[in-house]
């Protein structure tokens, strides 16, 4: 299982590689290596694979990485596990932390905004997929700003 740490409003972090916003696709390939084959319609995207199993989904602007989507493994935050766990256990590990997730996302079609991290989490349930309450995904992006009061 591939571990990763969230940097809000930067990207994740995965071992001793910085996959953070801005960097050029070149340089991210050149960093995780050749991407799978990409069945996608789009091609400003990339995805990683491990152990034959979805990891990351990359996407870029103009060849500049703006959104990093976690599709499985492990995904940390101070000691918080965001990927690989429920919506519950979610909630309360960050609540615990004084950090809140919403029952809705303003800033996608589905799932929930974490608006400290700068994320978006979907359960199976909240995309019509298999899972229940698992967490399906987590998305930051260089467009999930968070404004100053």
């Amino acid at each position: 299982m591939k571990h990763c740490e969230l940097v809000p409003g930067k990207g994740i972090r995965h071992g001793d590689h910085d996959i953070f916003f801005g960097l050029q696709r070149n340089a991210v390939r050149k960093m995780l290596g050749k991407p799978a084959p990409n069945d996608s319609m789009w091609n400003d995207e990339d995805e990683y694979e491990v152990d034959g199993g979805e990891w990351l989904r990359l996407r870029y602007l103009d060849d500049t990485l703006c959104d990093i989507e976690v599709l499985g493994g492990a995904l940390v935050h101070d000691g918080v596990e965001l990927k690989d766990t429920d919506i519950r256990t979610l909630k309360n590990g960050l609540n615990n932390c004084g950090i809140a997730v919403d029952d809705l996302t303003e800033w996608l079609s589905e799932g929930r905004d974490c608006v400290d991290l700068q994320i978006v989490v979907a359960t199976g349930d909240d995309i019509g997929e298999p899972g229940g309450d698992k967490i399906a995904w987590v998305i930051t992006s260089v467009d999930f700003k968070v404004e100053d009061k």
